[in-house]
């Protein structure tokens, strides 16, 4: 077919497009890509930057795209500011002093200010590039150390749901892959003390919890006996309790952390404020309620969480639909609880839209 032809013509252009675009990306050549580009960029010989920095970024095996990406901080609405700032850099290592730009009046009076400005733009390409390599270089450093913790912790998940039937290791291994409310937690500070999962499911935010701290108690409840039996399975040898009972009910003790995704719209408007309030009032002091609701303000990836869920309120026979307050309802809700509240929209890997709170328990003594 045509179509399957045209795909394999362009399959090398993919291919070198894809490799051209992530060669080099570790944080030390990234740094000097930027810096090499924002460096070029104030050097005055316009009409010869891109080559220039295509050349150097070869010539130094540095990621092309984000070393000519890096010159364009040399646009036109920086390009003033960029060229009198050069000037006076210069005129300040020629004289001493910073003397104030002046327009000349002759071309005769330009060749001071063309030095001025070469040599300036020396100066500014090294600082404003030193500058751009330290963020860069940091940005990436910290997210490939972020991005290492979860890896670490998917590992440890995995391995734990290793003797469990194929269904449940799949279950739990595209569950990862999807949601990012794991990469959230792989960087949240969740504290000591037991963790208490509402609705737990097969219990993998428990076992992120766990690959920090293995000895730490681990506390689920479910109506899915299925899952919950995947769990105690998953979780045999290690400090964990799971039970099959519904969340309304559930006892628990004081603990450092309480999680809740996706399980309060199952809840009418009372018994959702009813809930979070007795989690606030449960915690131990510094500990954190974290807990996750479809978002409705976000357009079509809000309409596709309302289809989604609904779909799966079908499924399960419950023919009232969803019930999901107001942003402002569950804050209320948490401020009365006296917590101390965090909130952020996210969209999933699948188009569903979530709002997720983190209310946190003042510590005695640091109330006001």
């Amino acid at each position: 077919m045509p179509s399957q032809k045209t795909s394999r013509l362009l399959q090398p252009l993919r291919q070198f497009a894809a490799s051209l675009l992530t060669e080099h990306l570790d944080p030390w050549h990234a740094a000097a890509a930027v810096f090499w580009g924002v460096f070029i960029a104030n050097v005055p010989i316009y009409g010869f930057q891109t080559l220039a920095i295509i050349g150097l970024a070869a010539l130094l095996r540095l990621n092309k795209p984000l070393a000519v990406a890096a010159t364009f901080v040399n646009n036109p609405l920086l390009q003033p500011f960029l060229v009198v700032s050069a000037i006076e850099f210069g005129r300040f290592t020629l004289t001493g002093r910073f003397v104030g730009f002046h327009y000349p009046g002759h071309l005769s009076d330009l060749k001071p200010y063309f030095v001025a400005w070469l040599i300036g733009g020396l100066e500014m390409g090294v600082l404003l590039g030193a500058v751009g390599a330290i963020a860069t270089y940091l940005l990436l450093w910290l997210r490939s150390a972020r991005r290492g913790q979860r890896r670490e912790c998917a590992r440890f998940v995995n391995s734990l749901f290793a003797g469990c039937s194929s269904f449940d290791r799949g279950f739990v291994r595209w569950k990862m892959r999807l949601d990012r409310i794991f990469d959230i937690l792989s960087t949240e500070d969740l504290g000591s003390g037991p963790v208490v999962d509402l609705g737990c499911g097969y219990g993998i935010a428990l076992a992120f919890t766990a690959c920090r701290d293995r000895e730490r108690r681990l506390i689920g409840c479910d109506l899915d006996a299925r899952r919950i039996a995947a769990a105690r399975q998953a979780f045999g040898g290690m400090n964990a309790e799971y039970s099959i009972e519904d969340v309304r009910h559930f006892e628990f003790p004081p603990p450092g952390l309480i999680f809740i995704f996706d399980v309060l719209q199952y809840l009418s408007a009372a018994e959702q404020v009813g809930l979070v309030q007795r989690c606030a009032s449960a915690l131990a002091p510094g500990g954190k309620l974290i807990f996750r609701v479809p978002d409705r303000g976000l357009g079509l990836a809000s309409r596709l969480s309302v289809a989604f869920d609904r779909v799966i309120f079908f499924l399960a026979g419950n023919q009232a639909g969803p019930t999901v307050l107001s942003a402002e309802d569950y804050r209320g809700a948490l401020e009365k609880a006296g917590l101390q509240i965090t909130q952020w929209r996210f969209r999933n890997r699948l188009p569903l839209a979530h709002l997720l709170f983190v209310g946190a328990k003042v510590p005695r003594g640091n109330e006001g």
